[in-house]
């Protein structure tokens, strides 16, 4: 059970992706403090921004689809089996799915979304 140690599993991860695995958590980094400036603004994140995000979330997500086998060494002349076809559906759904979480915030901080809510702090109010 030492093999799944989370170092271990970090090692590997680092190994197999080289320079994505750093590129995805900055990334990720990007995406968590847009989320906590938009929440701090009192910025929707609905409606909108939201609606327009799933719109590009589409698109990426058909582009994604389309792009998954010319990125690989395979093509689509090799998709050949379902279990191929349920795979690159996955990719178009991931793709949808990341661009829709990521492009969200982003989207509200450029003043797409027009409502605003409660603001956020991250203090207790003063009495």
């Amino acid at each position: 059970m030492q093999d799944f140690h989370p170092a271990t599993l970090f090692v590997i991860a680092q190994e197999t992706l080289g320079f994505l695995l750093w590129l995805g958590i900055g990334l990720a980094v990007i995406v968590l403090a847009l989320y906590a400036i938009a929440l701090m603004r009192g910025l929707a994140l609905r409606g909108a921004p939201m609606r327009i995000a799933a719109i590009l979330g589409i698109l990426v997500g058909i582009v994604a689809m389309a792009a998954a086998p010319a990125m690989t060494d395979a093509g689509f002349a090799h998709l050949v089996a379902g279990i191929d076809y349920v795979f690159i559906a996955l990719i178009g759904i991931g793709g949808f799915v990341a661009s829709v979480i990521a492009l969200t915030p982003l989207l509200a901080l450029l003043g797409l979304g027009g409502a605003r809510e409660e603001r956020v702090s991250l203090t207790a109010p003063a009495e």
